[in-house]
């Protein structure tokens, strides 16, 4: 006959099962009359804090109350006092709330006093209440309503005799009432002692009862924990050894790892595991050794399912004769993919030599058309020559610029603008182009000297160059231009504008000419004129031409535009400065703000300081 894991089980469980109803029957005793023990004490607890304290409390209260009334009826009797004295004024409060307030908690504490010797008690509290109630109201009807003032004094205590009665009447009544209260005390005091008496021994024999308690469980728990270790100790030689090792094996095997060594089979349900366990590491090592050999491509390799139940075998065999056949047809498509994917290469390779051929003449081309574009601005030396005190800031946002800077000798004037064409890069180029050659013509050839009429004529070439007359074949090209005059012998500065203002710095302060608000080239010729401005130039001025790409440049730390307010602060800043170091502070500004974020739009700046 088997010991099996069953009977191993109910054998240790009714061990444990008597051992712990013994402990529970024995506790369940020693708690009952510790609980009974408990009760008792809680009410003698309860007697002591919540009745007995409260009434010796209140008593002690009446009394301080009554000795103090009597203290202050004594003064205001035989002293002239106001009706607000601190004496009346304190009397007031003790007889009309103190007391009461003492006298009405008596009262509800005395309904608690359980014994029944405390009848008698219950008759003096009464005789107290009746003799303080009777004695505050002699007290108002022949002193306190009476001797309210100075001339009640005079006329109430002397010519009638109010203190005559005060001592017959209020002070024996009041000296009476103490009394009692005191007698009423002393007997509560000797009450309150017995209950805290009675309330010690309650509590020294619920420690008592708890010791047993405490004691009595330790031994139990001893004798359980002892027991339970010697069938824990039986239970797990016989029981848990055997899973451990099924545990291990299960583990390893959830892991990938095949056991190399088998387990020794019991003669219970677990040797019954045990077999089964060694029998599918078996399994699994015969089917790990045909996985990798189909794994090698060799599909030749023997191999038996388990039995007819064996799904992982059977699907093994038929994943065998797919891969087989994948095998092959993977085969042939990798031939196949790599005559195109050459085909391709070959193809890629040769558009990107176009590419790049295309690429260097497109670069070629713009690089000469930079070339063309400088030619047409003025040199650095002959700026320096007609206006010493000045710098050009010109950074195109490609190689070649929609912005440009024009500089023209008029005998005894000097005639500079700077100029914003639609766009940039090539497009803008070509709009500078005809912009710069037509401000040429009019000036050079023309002999215009006045910016308005300047600003006129080159709206009207410009419309006739993009054709803007002929109906159908209108464009949007324009530019925005700021262009000044300026006559070196009387010093005035005459300036027009298209869209891009005049900034003028003096005595510390920006003064800002405003622009016609329609751009050149964008209206009918001689539809509109633009507007000439004069200004006398003082000595320390200085004048600045731009276009909108420093003002509109994004970066800082939110991504934000550079914007024209903060232009000006930062042209206030370095207005003192040479014009070198103007330029330069200008291009480091920008670029210190631009940072990471790309530029938007060509910027171009002209300063000059008279």
């Amino acid at each position: 006959m088997r010991f099996t894991i069953s009977k191993k089980i109910g054998l240790g469980f009714t061990l444990i099962g008597v051992l712990l109803l013994t402990i529970f029957g024995a506790t369940l005793s020693v708690l009952k009359g510790a609980e009974t023990t408990l009760k008792e004490s809680i009410s003698n607890n309860k007697e002591y804090t919540e009745v007995g304290q409260p009434t010796v409390d209140e008593l002690l209260d009446l009394k301080f109350g009554l000795n103090n009334s009597l203290k202050y009826i004594q003064h205001i009797t035989y002293q002239q006092t106001k009706p607000d004295a601190i004496e009346r004024t304190n009397l007031d409060e003790i007889l009309k709330h103190k007391i009461p307030d003492n006298l009405l908690k008596l009262d509800e504490l005395q309904k608690l006093w359980s014994s029944a010797q405390n009848e008698e008690n219950r008759g003096l509290l009464d005789t107290v209440i009746n003799d303080v109630k009777s004695a505050t109201t002699l007290y108002y009807e022949t002193i306190g309503d009476v001797l309210t003032g100075f001339e009640a004094y005079e006329v109430e205590l002397f010519a009638l005799g109010a203190s005559t009665s005060y001592e017959l009447d209020v002070e024996p009544m009041f000296q009476e009432t103490i009394k009692r209260v005191e007698r009423l005390l002393l007997i509560k005091n000797k009450d309150l002692a017995q209950q805290k008496e009675e309330s010690s021994q309650s509590f020294s024999d619920t420690n008592e009862e708890f010791n047993l308690l405490f004691w009595g469980i330790l031994i139990a728990g001893a004798i359980l924990v002892i027991g339970t270790i010697i069938i824990a100790t039986f239970t797990t030689i016989s029981i848990t050894k055997p899973v451990q090792e099924l545990k291990t094996f299960l583990i390893a095997l959830g892991k990938g790892i095949i056991p190399d060594e088998h387990i020794n089979p019991g003669n219970d349900e677990i040797g019954e595991m045990a077999v089964a366990m060694n029998n599918l590491v078996d399994g699994l090592e015969r089917t790990t050794t045909f996985a990798n050999e189909v794994g090698k491509s060799n599909f030749d390799y023997p191999y038996n399912p388990l039995s007819e139940q064996d799904t992982l075998g059977h699907a093994l065999l038929v994943m065998k004769d797919e891969l087989a056949e994948s095998e092959r047809v993977l085969e042939q498509k990798v031939v196949e993919r790599t005559q195109e994917v050459v085909r391709q290469k070959e193809e890629i390779e040769h558009q990107s030599e176009r590419l790049e051929v295309l690429y260097k003449d497109i670069t070629a081309s713009i690089r000469y058309a930079k070339r063309l574009q400088d030619s047409i601005l003025p040199q650095h030396e002959y700026i320096k020559s007609l206006l010493p005190e000045s710098f050009v800031l010109f950074k195109p946002k490609d190689i070649v610029s929609g912005d440009f800077y024009w500089v023209q000798d008029a005998k005894d004037k000097v005639l500079f603008s700077a100029v914003d064409c639609t766009g940039h890069g090539v497009p803008g180029a070509f709009m500078s182009l005809i912009g710069a050659n037509a401000l040429t013509r009019i000036v050079g050839e023309n002999g215009v000297e006045k910016p308005s009429v300047i600003l006129d004529e080159l709206n009207r070439l410009s419309s006739e160059a993009l054709n803007k007359s002929t109906e159908g074949n209108e464009v949007r090209d324009g530019m925005d231009a700021a262009i000044c005059s300026f006559d070196k012998k009387t010093n005035k500065l005459e300036y027009s504008g298209a869209n891009n203002p005049l900034y003028l710095i003096r005595n510390n302060e920006v003064v800002q000419i405003k622009p016609d608000k329609f751009a050149i080239a964008s209206f009918a010729p001689n539809s509109k004129n633009y507007t000439n401005h004069e200004v006398q130039i003082e000595k320390g001025d200085v004048i600045y031409l731009f276009s909108d790409g420093y003002a509109d440049q994004f970066g800082g730390e939110r991504g934000k535009k550079f914007m024209y307010k903060r232009f000006r602060s930062l042209l206030l800043e370095i207005k003192d400065k040479s014009p070198i170091e103007q330029k330069s502070i200008l291009n480091a500004t920008i670029e210190d703000w631009r940072g990471v974020h790309e530029q938007v739009d060509d910027i171009l700046i002209i300063g000059v300081k008279f």
